[in-house]
C-alpha cells in the first residue's frame, strides 16, 4: 500500500512534541511525511499539520504513533481500529498492554514504548516491547526515533510495569529530592539560585561517577563518608529513616498503579 505520510500522531501532549521535535531535528523523517491529530491543541511544530479528527493519520500514514493518555484510548479504540491501515502502531501509553492494542489493530503490526519526559532534550530514556516477529526494517525504524531522543532498550513486557516505575515515572522523584535539597539550603541561608547551582552540579557530577567509574555505587557512597565527619551524619539519617523502603514502596505502588490500568 502507498501512504502519503510516513508518521502520524495522534495526541498533541508534551510527550508526543518532544518525540516530534527529536525526529525533526534529527532528520530520520522529512517533515512534509509527518501529520498529527488532537481535537483540543496544535503539535506546535513548523511544518507539522495538526488535524482535529484521526480519519487522515489513521488512513494515510505508514507509522502511527498513539500518544494519548490510557483512559482515552479506552474510549476511543473501537472508532480508531476499524478505520486504520497504517502499517504500524507504536504506543507510549502507560499500562495498555501489547494484547490491549493489538485486538483493536488486527492488521498492523504493533509495538510498545515507555518513554519518559527528559526525551524534551534528547535525554530521554525509553524501554522498547521485544518482538521479534515484526520486521526487522520496522523493528529498526521505531528504535531510531527513540534514539533520537535519549537512549534506549529492549524489555520483555512483563518488566514494562517496571520500568513505567523506574524510568518512566522516575524524573518526578528526582525533581521532588533537588527540590528538597535547593529547600534545604534556602533554610541554611544560602540565596535559592546558588542553592540550585550547587543541587544541579552535585546531581550531574554524581551521574557523571556512576556513569563512568566501575566503582559499585555502595562504594561511592562511602568514599565520600569519613568516620566522624560530616556526610556520615546525612547518611545515617537516611538510613536510620529507611529512605530505601520509602522509594521502594513509592516505586511499588506507581507499578501497582500501572498494572491496574492495564486490566
Amino acid at each position: 500500500m502507498e501512504y502519503n505520510y510516513k508518521l502520524g500522531i495522534i495526541g498533541a501532549g508534551n510527550m508526543a512534541k518532544a518525540i516530534a521535535n527529536g525526529i525533526v531535528d534529527s532528520k530520520l523523517i522529512d517533515i512534509n511525511k509527518i501529520i498529527a491529530t488532537d481535537p483540543f491543541a496544535d503539535l506546535g511544530i513548523n511544518g507539522v499539520v495538526t488535524y482535529k479528527d484521526n480519519s487522515k493519520v489513521l488512513n494515510e500514514c505508514e507509522y502511527v504513533l498513539l500518544a494519548v493518555k490510557p483512559q482515552i484510548f479506552n474510549e476511543i479504540a473501537s472508532e480508531l481500529g476499524k478505520v486504520c491501515k497504517a502499517k504500524h502502531i507504536i504506543s507510549i501509553m502507560a499500562g495498555i498492554t501489547y494484547d490491549g492494542i493489538k485486538k483493536y489493530f488486527a492488521n498492523a503490526n504493533v509495538t510498545r514504548v515507555m518513554p519518559n519526559t527528559p526525551c524534551k532534550l534528547k535525554l530521554g530514556m525509553t524501554a522498547i516491547r521485544k518482538n521479534d516477529s515484526i520486521p526487522q526494517t520496522e523493528r529498526e525504524f521505531v528504535k531510531s526515533i527513540f534514539d533520537s531522543i535519549g537512549k534506549t532498550i529492549y524489555l520483555e513486557e512483563d518488566l514494562f510495569h517496571a520500568v513505567t516505575a523506574v524510568s518512566g515515572s522516575g524524573p518526578a522523584y528526582v525533581y521532588m529530592f533537588i527540590e528538597g535539597m535547593i529547600e534545604s539550603g534556602v533554610k541554611m541561608g544560602m540565596s535559592y539560585e546558588d542553592a540550585k547551582t550547587c543541587v544541579l552540579q552535585t546531581f550531574a557530577g554524581s551521574v557523571g561517577m556512576v556513569e563512568n567509574e566501575s566503582t559499585p555505587i555502595s562504594q561511592l557512597i562511602q568514599a565520600v563518608c569519613s568516620k566522624g565527619g560530616t556526610t556520615i551524619q546525612a547518611v545515617d539519617s537516611f538510613r536510620n529513616d529507611n529512605l530505601y523502603n520509602i522509594i521502594d514502596s513509592a516505586m511499588i505502588k506507581c507499578r501497582n498503579r500501572s498494572e491496574e490500568l492495564g486490566k
